[in-house]
């Protein structure tokens, strides 16, 4: 008497399995014979200071809009629905812009206070004596 045949999606489901279990084996083997460095660090704060990219942890040139948007809807003093409207429309246009070239309209809810303040005038790119963006 055969064997009954088992339906098609366990084929493919054992198959899967199958490949998995090979790609983390080749990966345990690689590790332990030594093919693969592997630096273990002990939290993130090694690991920035390791990493030769500094270009990874710079904030995105839009964050103070955002920061002004959200800060509008958390308000308790305000009304978000006459004040929502210009602060998306700021931060839409800050995306749409080229960098460098963001919009120098003024926030509705932050201060100079506000770390992620940028006085608007004066929001450039490096510069003298100017407020660098993502300082």
């Amino acid at each position: 008497m055969s064997r009954p045949q088992a339906p098609n999606y366990s084929r493919r489901l054992i198959f899967f399995n199958r490949v998995v279990a090979g790609t983390i084996l080749v990966g345990c083997a690689s590790v332990l014979t030594g093919l693969v460095d592997v630096k273990i660090y002990k939290n993130e704060v090694e690991y920035s200071k390791e990493t030769p990219d500094k270009e990874r942890f710079k904030p995105h040139r839009c964050n103070d809009r955002l920061a002004d948007m959200l800060e509008v809807i958390e308000a308790e003093d305000g009304n978000m629905w006459r004040d929502l409207r210009p602060s998306f429309r700021n931060w839409w246009a800050c995306m749409r812009s080229a960098e460098g070239a963001e919009p120098a309209m003024p926030y509705l809810m932050l201060t100079p206070r506000d770390k992620q303040y940028i006085d608007p005038a004066k929001r450039r790119h490096g510069g003298e004596g100017d407020q660098v963006l993502g300082a």
